[in-house]
């Protein structure tokens, strides 16, 4: 088993508790204060699902590791005073100096924001999909279904309709939030039923881009709220998302002036609010026709 592995410090404030006795160089703090962690978060959460996985196995393999990361040394730093704004310089300064923070990274730091905490939990507990399907740092992925970005979006745009989440005016609250979180775990448990095989698969299919996802989300958000049809999220799913072409030989695409690139025979998905809307109103048009409701769309 590779010993050898060195990480940096994990970096926390302490918002003046604890006390450093400098006779021994030791910092004390008791067990039911709380500290704020400033740089680290992404590699403690990697430990705790590690973690949840061994203990979960009877290998005998596995209880070694298990006992190898439940004594594995780390380096602390720890800052006694920092006032909120230095907490704030700080955590900019050590992820900025390097390289930019994703929006992915920033989510999963988020503190005060009741959506980035549903992101986070659902990541952490789906009943279904493991954490290691979500990516939670980098800005984007090819391999795993989603970032922690993409499912913040999908869950704003499946609760409260918004498509773009600067300014705009959100309904969750702790009152909202269990069933918000639960609307997102079963848009996340559909998707995964009535995806086509290997959907994952960006060279065949798109199902998987985030503004495609955000506009099934937007989608099923219209039918709930503003046509009152769809009382199962299923309905959906079943008439129209089943039943649609997710492959980049689909020609409805082009027709609504979704780019194609003929070099390397996929669509290109812009930025901005267009796609998201364009693929939204495919799957109505999808749904109407298919279950004779009539919508205006």
């Amino acid at each position: 088993m590779v010993t050898d592995i060195y990480f940096p410090p994990l970096i926390f404030s302490a918002r003046g508790k604890g006390d450093f006795d400098e006779e021994n160089n030791q910092f004390r703090i008791r067990t039911e204060d709380t500290m704020i962690i400033l740089d680290g978060q992404h590699r403690i959460r990697a430990f705790e699902v590690l973690k949840k996985r061994l203990e979960a196995s009877r290998d005998v393999e596995d209880q070694k590791k298990l006992h190898y990361i439940k004594n594995f040394p780390l380096s602390i730093q720890i800052f006694k005073d920092l006032t909120i704004e230095q907490e704030r310089q700080l955590f900019t300064d050590v992820n900025t100096k390097s390289s930019k923070v994703s929006n992915t990274l920033l989510i999963m730091y988020k503190e005060n924001d009741l959506y980035g905490q549903l992101v986070k939990d659902i990541i952490d507990n789906h009943p279904s999909i493991t954490p290691d399907k979500f990516e939670i740092r980098a800005k984007s992925t090819t391999t795993k279904l989603m970032t922690a970005a993409t499912l913040y979006n999908i869950a704003i745009t499946l609760n409260d309709g918004v498509i773009v989440k600067q300014n705009a005016k959100t309904t969750i609250d702790d009152k909202t939030y269990r069933t918000y979180r639960k609307n997102v775990e079963d848009f996340l448990t559909l998707l995964m039923k009535y995806s086509p095989d290997q959907a994952v698969d960006r060279d065949k299919y798109f199902i998987w881009n985030p503004k495609v996802l955000q506009g099934i989300a937007r989608a099923i958000y219209i039918l709930r709220n503003e046509y009152s049809t769809l009382h199962d999220m299923e309905d959906l799913f079943q008439n129209a998302i089943h039943l649609f072409d997710w492959s980049q030989k689909n020609k409805e695409l082009k027709q609504v002036g979704i780019p194609f690139n003929t070099k390397t025979k996929k669509y290109k998905f812009s930025v901005g609010t267009r796609v998201t809307a364009q693929i939204s109103q495919l799957l109505l048009k999808k749904y109407a026709k298919k279950t004779g409701n009539v919508l205006n769309v």
